[in-house]
């Protein structure tokens, strides 16, 4: 018999750990790995505040970036609907200021005729269509003036100079001539000054006013 004997084949492999067993239980081991790993559960560790859903944020941008869109696309409406209405109203006080001047002729048409009332109802239908022209007021005060209504034109004038444009010189010239005629001595003193204080350049028109209002105001 050879003495060549497979050690495996000794008695005393029982009392020692068999390799075939090893690997078998090895593979066991694996395989259950495996199956507990494919088994395990997805919404483990998940709250109410951690999780995350890729399509809905998806969804989120894609209305956030539409939202911005029409947001501009409205403030670009709203910017061409702001010119469109300051060329309207252009148009529309350029034709106002048409009807006015029409008026205004028509009033001093009537003025030089010394029909004061028709002039006055002249000038007041031009300041229908244009509420803030002084020539308007300036005209029909010098109706009133011509009237004799002395506090009628004092309104017009005073709306003038207070409102619409405190330098105008026919205002203050007309108040002037309206105040003297009240005897308000220092009314008038005052008008004239401011007269020559802001239209210096007309200083030499102005005396010829004062001239002329002494015999024919």
């Amino acid at each position: 018999m050879s003495a060549y004997v497979h050690t495996e084949l000794h008695e005393d492999f029982l009392q020692k750990p068999s390799k075939v067993d090893d690997t078998i239980r090895l593979l066991h081991e694996i395989a259950k790995a495996a199956k507990e790993k494919s088994e395990v559960d997805i919404s483990a560790g998940v709250t109410d505040t951690s999780f995350m859903v890729m399509n809905r944020l998806e969804k989120k941008s894609s209305i956030r970036r539409s939202t911005i869109k029409f947001r501009n696309l409205d403030q670009m409406t709203f910017m061409r609907q702001i010119d469109v209405s300051n060329e309207e109203r252009r148009k529309a006080r350029l034709e106002r200021m048409a009807v006015a001047n029409s008026y205004r002729r028509l009033g001093n048409m009537e003025y030089r005729r010394n029909n004061y009332d028709k002039a006055i109802e002249f000038y007041t239908s031009g300041l229908n269509y244009i509420v803030d022209s002084p020539v308007l007021f300036v005209n029909r005060s010098l109706c009133n003036i011509k009237k004799r209504e002395y506090k009628h034109a004092l309104l017009d004038l005073d709306y003038v100079l207070n409102k619409l444009d405190e330098h105008c010189l026919r205002a203050l010239l007309y108040k002037a001539g309206t105040l003297k005629r009240m005897n308000n001595e220092a009314g008038f003193e005052e008008c004239v000054a401011n007269a020559l204080r802001y239209n210096r350049s007309k200083k030499d028109y102005i005396e010829y006013f004062l001239d002329k209002m002494r015999s024919d105001f």
